[in-house]
C-alpha cells in the first residue's frame, strides 16, 4: 500500500479552515489551530505559526481530521480539546459544564482593579465564585494579584466540582481554593463573611433562547443559561443573599443582561432599605451593557 503523502502545518490548517468555514463553524481559524494543537501536544496554538513548513505524521494527521469531523457538528473545540483559555492561562473543561467567557475574563480585571484601590482587609479578602462552573474565575483570581486566603467555589453539579479541584491543582492554588457543592449563597449563614462575591449566574428568561447560538443550545447545558423560575427573579435573589453575606464596603461584580440593567438599578439604588449599591455598569468590546458591580454600604 503506498503510504499517504507528507503534509505541513501550514497545509493541514488551510484545508481544516476551508472545511469549517463551507459548514459554517464559528471562529474557524481558532478552531483548527486548537485542534491541531492538542493533536502536537503543543500547549500553545499560537507557537504553531513557527512549525508552519514541518510535515505531519500520518497517524498525527489522521487524528486530526478525526477531531475537525466532530467540530464540523459544532462541538466547541473547547470540550473536543478538554481545555479552554481564560486569561491566558488553561482551564480544564468538559461536556456538561458552561464554557466561561471573554466578558468573564473582564469581570476579573474589574475586580482586580477595584481591590488595588484598597487596603487588604486583617484575616486577607475571602471571595466566593457562585456558580462556578470550571472554577474559571475563583481560581484565576486565586492566582492574581489579590493573593486571597480563602476562594470558594461554588457549584451544585459533581463535573464542575471535580473541575474546580482540578484547575486550582493545575495552577498550585489548591490550598487556596474550596469547591463547595452548594445552591448559590444557602450554605452560608446571613452574616458577613465575604469581600467580593462574583457570579455568572443563568440571567436569562425563559423564551430568551435568540440570544443564543445554535452551538451552545445544542452543546452547553441549558440549566447554566436559563434562570429558575426566570432570569430576573434569580439576579435580585442573588442580590440580597449576598446583601447579608457581605462585609460593609465588600463588592458584589454578577454578568447580566443589559436589558436587565435598568431594573436592576430601581432595585438597588432606588431603595433606601437595600444594603447594595450598584456604582459600575461593566461593558462588552461592542458597548452592550454586561455585567454589574454593586458595593455593600
Amino acid at each position: 500500500m503506498k503510504a499517504a503523502p507528507a503534509v505541513t502545518v501550514d497545509r493541514l490548517l488551510d484545508q481544516a479552515e476551508k472545511r469549517l468555514k463551507k459548514r459554517k463553524v464559528e471562529f474557524p481559524d481558532t478552531s483548527v489551530l486548537w485542534l491541531l494543537a492538542h493533536v502536537l501536544g503543543v500547549e500553545d496554538p499560537d507557537d504553531l505559526d513557527e512549525l508552519g513548513d514541518e510535515t505531519v505524521n500520518p497517524d498525527a494527521a489522521r487524528r486530526f481530521w478525526e477531531l475537525v469531523e466532530r467540530r464540523e457538528q459544532h462541538e466547541p473545540y473547547p470540550y473536543i480539546v478538554g481545555v479552554t483559555d481564560f486569561r491566558d492561562e488553561l482551564m480544564e473543561i468538559r461536556h456538561g459544564v458552561f464554557l466561561p467567557r471573554f466578558q468573564s475574563e473582564e469581570l476579573c480585571d474589574e475586580i482586580e482593579e477595584w481591590v488595588e484601590e484598597r487596603a487588604v482587609p486583617r484575616d486577607s479578602w475571602r471571595i466566593a465564585d457562585l456558580g462556578a462552573g470550571c472554577g474559571a474565575l475563583g481560581v484565576s483570581l486565586a492566582m492574581g494579584p489579590i493573593q486571597p486566603d480563602h476562594v470558594v467555589c461554588v457549584d451544585i453539579d459533581p463535573t464542575a466540582l471535580d473541575l474546580i479541584q482540578r484547575n486550582a491543582a493545575r495552577h498550585r492554588v489548591a490550598d487556596r481554593v474550596q469547591p463547595m457543592a452548594a445552591d448559590w449563597l444557602s450554605a452560608f449563614r446571613p452574616e458577613p463573611c465575604f469581600d467580593i462575591i462574583c457570579a455568572v449566574p443563568p440571567y436569562l428568561n425563559p423564551g430568551d433562547e435568540e440570544y443564543l447560538t445554535k452551538e451552545s443550545l445544542k452543546w452547553e447545558p441549558l440549566k447554566t443559561f436559563f434562570g429558575e423560575p426566570s432570569g430576573d427573579e434569580l439576579v435580585r435573589h442573588l442580590l440580597d443573599e449576598a446583601a447579608l453575606r457581605l462585609r460593609p464596603g465588600g463588592l458584589i461584580a454578577i454578568q447580566v443582561d443589559d436589558e436587565q440593567i435598568p431594573g436592576l438599578e430601581d432595585y438597588v439604588n432606588e431603595d433606601p432599605d437595600h444594603p447594595l449599591e450598584i456604582k459600575w455598569i461593566l461593558e462588552d468590546d461592542d458597548g452592550e451593557e454586561d455585567a454589574i458591580l454593586a458595593v455593600h454600604a
